[in-house]
């Protein structure tokens, strides 16, 4: 099974087998072409500096409006990787965090702490971060709206930045695979 095979939406942590399997391609792939994803891996980067960027804005507004909520949204379903997330993550060079066994995925996140996430913003799973509850949503649409227009505009810029990131990466994949095959 080739990583391009592998990196789709189907992939889970929870088939340890292809998890795994797709995690030791991935690392193999970014070594052997550790020059050609240099674009990959600015792009990368940039996406991590944007993300500290705005992660004083949320932090701001889940601090007053979190520690009230009578049902967590942050479940453990919403803490897993997917693909893409493993792409980013392996990119900056950094591993993903170890899942717990036997945990549901309907339980609190078990990166959730008394204060919050564990995991520093930027490396959380990308539908982590993206996920603001109706609450959330209106507290931030209700505060001033020059942070509100610039969160806006940096959250536009970091998503079309991940799918350049992205799509390089799937060139640069597809490239090489479509090489190996005619050689």
């Amino acid at each position: 099974m080739t990583l391009l095979n592998l990196l789709n939406y189907e992939l889970s942590w929870h088939d340890r087998e292809k998890w795994d399997k797709a995690i030791h391609l991935l690392k193999i792939f970014l070594s052997a072409h550790h020059e050609e994803i240099a674009h990959v891996r600015d792009l990368a980067r940039i996406i991590r500096f944007r993300i500290d960027e705005i992660d004083a804005f949320i932090q701001q507004n889940t601090s007053i409006v979190c520690p009230h909520c009578e049902r967590v949204c942050c479940i453990n379903r919403h803490g897993y990787y997917d693909y893409e997330d493993l792409i980013y993550i392996h990119t900056l060079g950094l591993k993903p965090p170890i899942y717990k066994e036997d945990l549901s995925d309907a339980d609190p996140c078990q990166f959730l702490s008394e204060f919050g996430c564990t995991i520093q913003r930027a490396v959380r799973p990308f539908r982590c971060n993206w996920y603001f509850c109706n609450a959330l949503l209106e507290h931030i649409e209700q505060g001033p709206a020059k942070p509100y227009r610039t969160f806006i505009r940096q959250l536009d810029e970091i998503l079309e930045l991940r799918k350049e990131m992205l799509d390089e990466f799937f060139r640069i994949l597809k490239t090489n695979f479509l090489h190996s095959l005619s050689s």
